[in-house]
């Protein structure tokens, strides 16, 4: 007797006796193999001048690429278009090993990365989008203005202009750009999708001396035309509401799983986030806006306090599926601050947010990361955040001080995430006392600290 079950990359072969017939018999058996999670490192990366990082992300082979500003790094380096301390560095699968150093442009203010292929980087000298390779150019522009932020699908790029309020959007063959006046006060960040065939746009509004009121608006990439509207309500509307508390739009992105995710700041709980984003009389519903403890339900706040919010839309309508807060807390239980500078959502919708933290992260106190007990905590230090898909849980909420020190003014500045991955990059700046360092683990590039401001990674399998 011959049995053959068809399984994945591991064979066993096994004989038996049979006690009915017996006879021997051979079974084989193909058995899936259990793969290894991705390895855990982190470190710090650049030279001995001050380095920043702009942004992140995780390829599709799995790679690391981090885009900065970096004078000198160790690796092998590819100059492209003369390019300068504006840099993009592709890390191996295991994220201990620099493989390339592509210098693309003076500075970097940003860079985005498609899904299906290519890369954008972009700064004073304008927009860069080279391919998959990180080496290759695909197209150049220079705008009539630097350019803060970019975002890339299927070869479609946006650019933020420096004053702000002005939107480029360029067809994927770099040809004249579409250009959308989003208006308002600021404009903090922009994202885009040609599965909804939209481009967004976030920031706020001064709109009265004593308020300031986020907006989320969606521009339709044929004709620039105002396909819908979020928040961005008059001051009458919003003290109409009895709402008093300044917000701001700060951050979006575009997940894996093809929804819009928006991140916002407010100063207090008297604010439009607890209201539809569509009619500010409604009040959000336990299943739109979810709280089930004290770090995300904003009570019990004395005084401004910049608290966070985030949500998940469905960027074809801009309706809001599910929302929520988040604030710190201080010894005496009073909420406290908290910023959000970057997040990403994978498939499933698992969200990763990252950013700076007041006191105090839920169990700070004697913290511990990688089997090592948390440094101290210090303002403004970096923290991650894992949310399960419903937001009904968090998997991880970490500061990242090293044990022994502090890790102030050094916030959490871009994110990515896979299936089973995440990928956090900060800025770590030191102070007079030389007390800062951020935790390290894995065998990193670098596990003690280079000179000046440096940049600083970490890569860990997604929590469950």
């Amino acid at each position: 007797m011959h049995l053959r079950i068809i399984g994945i990359l591991l064979l066993a072969s096994i004989s038996l006796a049979s006690l009915a017939q017996a006879q021997s018999s051979t079974i084989t058996i193909f058995l899936p193999l259990v793969q290894a999670p991705p390895p855990t490192v982190a470190g710090y990366l650049g030279g001995a001048n001050d380095d920043n990082l702009v942004a992140a992300e995780i390829t599709s082979t799995g790679e690391l690429v981090l885009a900065g500003n970096m004078s000198a790094v160790t690796g092998t380096e590819t100059v492209v278009r003369g390019g300068g301390a504006g840099a993009l560095i592709r890390i191996g699968v295991d994220g201990r090993s620099i493989d390339r150093v592509i210098r693309v442009a003076t500075t970097l203010n940003h860079a985005a990365f498609d899904r299906s292929g290519g890369t954008v980087v972009c700064g004073p000298d304008g927009v860069v989008v080279l391919e998959s390779d990180l080496t290759t150019v695909r197209w150049t522009a220079t705008p009539e203005e630097e350019v803060m932020r970019c975002a890339m699908s299927d070869g479609r790029v946006a650019a933020l202009l420096k004053t702000g309020q002005k939107l480029l959007v360029y067809p994927a063959d770099g040809s004249a750009p579409l250009s959308i006046n989003v208006g308002g006060t600021t404009v903090h960040d922009i994202a885009i999708d040609t599965k909804s065939d939209l481009v967004f746009a976030t920031g706020y509004t001064q709109a009265a001396s004593d308020l300031k009121v986020a907006f989320l608006r969606a521009y339709r990439l044929g004709d620039g035309s105002l396909a819908w509207q979020r928040y961005g309500f008059s001051a009458g509307v919003v003290k109409g509401a009895k709402l008093a508390a300044d917000s701001e739009g700060r951050q979006l992105a575009i997940g894996d799983d093809g929804m819009l995710y928006f991140a916002g700041f407010t100063d207090g709980g008297n604010s439009i986030f607890g209201r539809d984003p569509a009619d500010i009389n409604r009040v959000l519903s336990t299943s739109e806006l979810i709280k089930y403890d004290t770090y995300n339900n904003p009570f019990n706040i004395s005084g401004a306090k910049s608290l966070a919010w985030y949500g998940r839309f469905d960027p074809q309508s801009g309706q809001l599926l599910r929302g929520q807060w988040l604030l710190t807390r201080l010894s005496d239980g009073k909420g406290n601050s908290i910023s959000i500078h970057a997040l990403a959502a994978a498939a499933d919708g698992t969200l990763l947010l990252v950013g700076g933290a007041a006191c105090c992260l839920q169990g700070r106190s004697g913290m511990q990361l990688f089997n090592q007990t948390l440094g101290n905590y210090e303002i403004s230090e970096p923290f991650v955040l894992v949310v399960n898909p419903d937001f009904t849980r968090r998997l991880l909420w970490t500061a990242l001080a090293a044990p022994g020190a502090t890790a102030g003014s050094s916030p959490a500045i871009a994110a990515a995430i896979t299936s089973d991955r995440l990928l956090i990059a900060a800025n770590l700046k030191p102070n007079s006392a030389n007390s800062r360092a951020l935790i390290t683990t894995g065998n990193p590039i670098f596990a003690t600290r280079i000179g000046g401001t440096d940049g600083y990674y970490m890569t860990i399998p997604l929590p469950r």
